[in-house]
């Protein structure tokens, strides 16, 4: 196993784990991305960085779907994200002394908006 299967390996399993979560308590599932590297705090504590979306597939809007994992997860708002796009993130810690978690779910609540901003942004100079 190489380590690009390594690493496709195990966002699968974190994205099992944490829908499997997430459907126990109702919530839809989301599409979860790893972060390619773990990094530490100050107190050296290992940090993954991962990040669900509430695609556009899904049968409720996905600032809803969002909205719902945050209120779950303990997560809070991020203002001014990326016009268009609704987000939330926090930091878990299941247990002390294991990995914490560094959690952002968003979702595209608008996209006019985003694509505008994108073709905007496109023929700036």
């Amino acid at each position: 196993m190489n380590l690009s299967q390594l690493s496709s390996a195990i966002e699968a399993a974190v994205a099992q784990h944490l829908n499997e979560l997430g459907k126990a308590v109702g919530l839809l599932p989301l599409t979860w991305f790893v972060a390619p590297s773990v990094t530490s705090d100050d107190s050296m504590e290992a940090i993954l960085s991962v990040e669900g979306q509430a695609g556009s597939h899904l049968s409720q809007h996905p600032g809803r779907v969002v909205d719902q994992w945050a209120n779950i997860l303990g997560l809070r708002r991020v203002f001014s994200p990326t016009p268009g796009v609704h987000a939330v993130e926090g930091l878990l810690e299941p247990q002390p002394g294991e990995y914490r978690y560094e959690i952002r779910i968003w979702g595209v609540v608008d996209p006019a908006v985003l694509h505008a901003q994108r073709d905007w942004g496109r023929w700036q100079g």
